[in-house]
């Protein structure tokens, strides 16, 4: 787990919040999204949480950040246009969505769903709601996907981590 990772969930516990809420928070911050959640709810608060409990936790906290980007983004970048700091920010965060948006099109809302399921760095659901801005995709399709992508991504992590955990207590006798 990387040391920024852990270290915003130091400073979240320094706030003594539930494990529940850390997820949360963590699964809704853009850095880390859902894998990120799910990393700290099956490894950090193993034992505490449930892992299905940590799987609605994660889908929850990132939806709970990537619908109103899926609204908000497009009006905003239009309204701060020609603002020196805020074009430098969306140039770059579309010029990143940019590099992928040509692979999500070739499968439409299905590619949406692929490119948020598969945890690579870079990809998520952030990234996938710029690009769906960019390909002009229809709003609730894209919603629908990015929801399911979640989903797939948080299960995806959940079942590498219990593999994992499996694996590890196999080897160890346990």
């Amino acid at each position: 787990m990387s040391g920024f990772l852990q270290g915003t969930v130091q400073w979240l516990e320094q706030m003594h919040l539930r494990p529940e809420v850390v997820v949360l928070i963590v699964s809704a911050l853009p850095v880390f999204e859902i894998r990120g959640g799910m990393l700290v709810g099956l490894v950090l608060f193993h034992g505490r949480l449930p892992p299905l409990e940590v799987l609605g936790l994660g889908v929850v906290g990132n939806i709970i950040t990537v619908t109103p980007l899926l609204y908000i983004i497009e009006p905003l970048s239009r309204w701060l246009y020609g603002n020196r700091w805020a074009d430098r920010i969306f140039h770059w965060l579309f010029t990143k969505a940019k590099k992928h948006a040509s692979k999500v099109n070739r499968w439409g809302p299905l590619g949406l769903v692929a490119f948020t399921a598969i945890p690579f760095a870079g990809n998520g659901a952030m990234t996938a709601a710029l690009i769906a801005i960019l390909l002009n995709m229809r709003k609730r399709r894209a919603v629908a996907a990015l929801y399911a992508g979640i989903v797939v991504s948080g299960i995806v992590m959940l079942l590498l981590a219990e593999g994992v955990r499996a694996g590890v207590g196999g080897v160890m006798g346990r």
